[in-house]
């Protein structure tokens, strides 16, 4: 019998049931063949370690262990923590953070190595920031700055203090919901920056090739060379999944800017942070609120918990002598001079009640989120009924055929009636009927699709939306962000974006949005889920599901296990 059915009988129940992926099955096939003397609690333990990591944990609680579902299969979830923990030091793959092993155990928490590290790095960089004395602003250039503001003389405007801390920090994060001004502010420490340095050396950013586009959007209006382009392709991304600037080749760029923060991981942190020289700046705009990074971590809102838009005596004395009034704090986040919270919605939509829905759900106010409904028709909740869900389909299939694009439907889940396979095989044959395509034709005009692998040859990046247009010769090609036009025979790893994931709609945004949810509660619902895809709306948003199902998702948050918080000293 082979040693894996000796050592882990319960491995291969749990990848014929789905439980696990081929990934974690091969992990633990491999830890078994080069430790045969690992204890049977080990293994258990380091399967929910990978487990827990390859759906966005940066490390595994062992105090949480039984709100694991996996834990409870394996039958460990009500072992005494005291004994589980001496188990486990006395394995010889589970090391003290002083060891190199393949996991470490820290108090309470298991980690891969790997992550262990990233998580260390990332917390001792900010430490590092956080002790960084502030720079001193020419008197000089606090008047040019002041003149970008004419109309703040006297008020609290947190764009105003964000752009004068971006000069005199070197680590800045501006976190604001949808419509707060995160790109405006942007611009105006651009426009400061370049005040203050005409020869200063910029970089634009964004996690996808979408969130990309709609930066330089946003910023087309700005004097000078300015282009936004993925992190990945900024910092190097190799074939061999690293990256060409590191800790030994650094960025030659003074200042990097990086837009939708909230959609980075651990690993994606601490490989930019490396490719930083020593005197760069590094300023972060996202959303705290918004759903967290597909990999491992919530690294935004890890690092913004309870920031509260208070600052320290020596910040608040430095902007006051600049006119630049805010409040002293009282706060225990020490990162939170490097933090400002943008609240105040300057968009012409406000009206549409898409903010004050959003304000709701973060809130976990049910009540709140049907007064919203009820007083604003351009937010909406339809239950889910045939005639309902019948109706939106022709109305957006009909839509698609006549070229309107300004519409998208989201959904939580991929499988299911209301994930984004049905729902897209339905709209692709509604869409067939009424162009009376036959249904055995794959391509046609006006066919849209998501890439789902980034491929560089190509210059495609994953979540990238392209929509198939006819040319003379009746061949197809795919026309894509920045007008790139792609062969369909090049094309490999796509699928329909008739209907998307909420989380690949992140970065973007859409004139009306249809929310589809599922028909009963799932570990994927969460606040920050029907958040994400509600503020994707810039005018509508509908949402489909029932009422009761919306109360058990306000009351639903996405908890990712990781230090962050404690190695900074936020109070938890």
């Amino acid at each position: 019998m082979p040693l894996i059915e000796i050592k882990a009988p319960f491995l291969r129940s749990l990848r014929k049931e789905n439980e696990i992926d081929q990934f974690e099955f091969e992990f633990i096939k491999f830890l078994v063949r080069n430790y045969p003397n690992i204890e049977d609690n080990v293994i258990k333990c380091a399967l929910i370690a990978v487990n827990d990591q390859l759906n966005g944990n940066i490390c595994t609680n062992l105090e949480s262990l039984s709100e694991s579902i996996l834990a409870q299969e394996l039958g460990i979830d009500k072992i005494d923590l005291t004994k589980l923990k001496h188990e486990l030091v006395s394995s010889e793959i589970i090391g003290s953070p002083e060891e190199y092993k393949p996991f470490i155990l820290e108090k309470n928490n298991l980690y891969l190595h790997k992550f262990w590290s990233y998580e260390n790095e990332l917390v001792n960089w900010l430490k590092k920031k956080r002790n960084e004395p502030s720079a001193l602003i020419d008197s000089n250039v606090v008047d040019k700055v002041n003149r970008l503001f004419p109309d703040t003389d006297g008020d609290l405007n947190y764009q105003k203090l964000a752009v004068f801390l971006s000069l005199t920090k070197s680590f800045l994060i501006i976190s604001g919901g949808p419509g707060t001004g995160k790109t405006y502010t942007a611009k105006k420490i651009i426009e400061a920056l370049k005040i203050y340095n005409p020869q200063i050396n910029i970089a634009l950013a964004a996690p996808t090739g979408k969130a990309a586009d709609r930066l330089n959007e946003s910023i087309s209006d700005i004097n000078g060379d300015f282009k936004a382009i993925t992190l990945h392709r900024l910092i190097g991304a190799r074939s061999d999944g690293e990256f060409r600037f590191n800790e030994n080749e650094k960025l030659l760029q003074d200042v990097i800017i990086i837009d939708e923060a909230s959609m980075l991981d651990i690993r994606m942190w601490v490989s930019m942070l490396r490719a930083l020289k020593s005197s760069a700046k590094l300023i972060l705009l996202g959303d705290k609120d918004q759903l967290s990074s597909v990999e491992a971590g919530s690294v935004l809102g890890d690092i913004c918990f309870e920031a509260d838009n208070y600052f320290t005596s020596e910040i608040t004395e430095m902007l006051s002598e600049h006119g630049v009034e805010c409040h002293r704090s009282h706060s225990v986040n020490i990162l939170n001079d490097h933090i400002v919270l943008l609240n105040k919605s300057y968009r012409s939509e406000l009206s549409s009640g898409i903010p004050q829905l959003a304000k709701a759900i973060n809130e976990k106010n049910l009540k709140s989120f049907e007064e919203v409904i009820r007083d604003f028709d351009q937010v909406q909740l339809l239950e889910p009924d045939t005639e309902n869900v019948n109706s939106l389909l022709n109305t957006y299939s009909e839509e698609i055929v006549n070229q309107k694009f300004d519409s998208q439907f989201l959904c939580s889940n991929k499988k299911g009636v209301f994930g984004t396979e049905n729902l897209n095989r339905l709209i692709e044959s509604k869409i067939k009927s009424l162009l009376k395509i036959p249904v055995i034709n794959e391509w046609y005009a006006g066919r849209r699709i998501m890439i789902t692998k980034n491929d560089p040859i190509l210059g495609l990046s994953n979540g990238e939306i392209g929509i198939c247009i006819r040319l003379e010769d009746n061949s197809f090609v795919v026309n894509f962000e920045d007008d790139k036009e792609v062969k369909i025979s090049e094309l490999h790893n796509f699928s329909l974006a008739y209907a998307i994931t909420i989380h690949k709609s992140q970065g973007s945004e859409f004139n009306r949005v249809y929310i589809f949810l599922p028909e009963e509660h799932n570990s994927i619902l969460s606040k920050e889920l029907l958040y994400t895809g509600v503020t994707r709306g810039r005018k509508n948003t509908l949402v489909i599901g029932k009422r009761e199902l919306i109360k058990q998702t306000l009351s639903s948050e996405i908890k990712r296990n990781s230090s962050i918080r404690e190695k900074l000293g936020h109070r938890l």
